[in-house]
């Protein structure tokens, strides 16, 4: 069995800290805040950590379930866990809507729930509207359940696999302009959506049964230029998007969100990916030393991780609200959102090592008990 690679897993992590504190961020944002807000790769460029998420979703597909005997079946019980896992997380934030006036319902996207809730409830239940933060999971679910049509495709050609989700993605991006140049105000979400982003899950996951990121770390380790040249790309974008952001430069429209995942947005998620690579591959002895060791642990733990994340947002955000909102209370929620994450990650750990003691222990118990011969020399009947 091959070991686990720690820097996928320290990436996995960091990123799922990094859409907490996105998230927790628009809450404030939302509530009047707009200066001094928790610095993220997201605030400094055009992509957010959910392609981060997305990306290294496909790649653990590539890599773990198209080494399985049926990984298709594989892909479809995964589904039918995400989907388990974002009903329950349904169930446990509905309660909060009685409590919130109707501008805070809209902006959680949860009035429709007050309106119509058994159409609401069914919507969400057949993948349709999700509320706030509950859609990235949906994506993931809809990637999950075509997933084996791309296997099937890959198992007969991975470059036809990746040519195939590419062109899908081009398609995806011209009908998305098209969309836009007749209805400005109309949403892209949905089947456009899905077009974009099943690029980032797809080729990601032909890569991931390369197992790609084996050369590549290798070529990135004591590769000190790469790193540089990565910070001062990275840096060069975050100065252009200020400058936007401040009016001094101008924004073209195909950068604004309303065009989903355009290309600056998909090149800039390589971009800060590969940062996080090069400085991971030069941290030698540390990946083992907290907090990276515990960053990994969130990895590992993903799907549970991101689902407290999420329930975190939605209960801290609701107590930010209604505790008069202010700087101090959003960095302290900050703070103890990451370290419940944390927490949760240790515990999951824990209990993995566990498991596999006892799983471990188990046949040397039965050798003991079979005696030498293996024929048994156990307890006396």
């Amino acid at each position: 069995m091959t070991a686990r690679e720690p820097r996928i897993d320290i990436i996995r992590g960091f990123s799922i800290i990094v859409i907490l504190v996105n998230h927790l961020t628009h809450v404030v944002e939302f509530g009047g805040l707009q200066d001094w807000m928790v610095p993220t790769p997201t605030r400094y460029g055009y992509s957010t950590a959910s392609e981060l998420f997305v990306i290294l979703s496909g790649y653990m597909v590539g890599m773990v379930y198209l080494a399985r005997a049926r990984p298709m079946r594989t892909a479809w019980r995964r589904a039918a866990r995400l989907w388990a896992y974002n009903a329950a997380m349904l169930t446990l934030i509905l309660p909060l809507v009685a409590l919130m006036p109707r501008p805070e319902q809209e902006f959680w996207r949860l009035a429709s729930f007050v309106a119509s809730p058994g159409k609401s409830v069914w919507t969400f239940l057949t993948l349709g509207d999700a509320p706030r933060l509950l859609d990235i999971l949906q994506i993931y679910i809809r990637l999950m359940l075509i997933a084996p049509v791309a296997i099937w495709i890959h198992r007969r050609s991975p470059v036809a696999a990746i040519a195939a989700s590419i062109g899908l993605y081009a398609l995806g991006q011209i009908l998305t302009i098209q969309r836009l140049s007749i209805s400005p105000d109309m949403a892209t979400y949905g089947t456009l959506d899905l077009l974009s982003w099943q690029m980032l899950f797809f080729v990601p996951m032909a890569l991931g049964a390369k197992r790609i990121h084996v050369p590549l770390f290798r070529w990135l380790e004591g590769n000190r230029a790469m790193l540089v040249l990565l910070l001062a790309l990275f840096a060069t974008g975050a100065v252009v998007k200020q400058l936007q952001m401040a009016g001094i430069l101008a924004q073209p429209q195909w950068l604004t969100d309303r065009y989903g995942l355009h290309l600056l947005r998909v090149a800039h998620a390589i971009l800060v990916l590969m940062l996080y690579a090069s400085a991971l591959s030069l941290a030698g002895r540390f990946l083992r030393k907290w907090p990276l060791d515990t960053i990994g642990a969130i990895g590992r733990h993903s799907l549970d991780c991101y689902a407290a994340g999420v329930l975190a947002t939605y209960g801290l955000g609701f107590l930010w609200e209604r505790t008069g909102g202010g700087y101090p209370a959003y960095y302290f929620f900050v703070v103890l959102g990451i370290c419940l994450t944390m927490v949760l990650a240790n515990l999951l750990d824990e209990r993995r090592d566990r498991i596999r003691s006892r799983s471990a222990a188990l046949p040397t118990a039965r050798m003991a008990v079979a005696g030498p011969s293996g024929m048994g020399d156990g307890p006396l009947r």
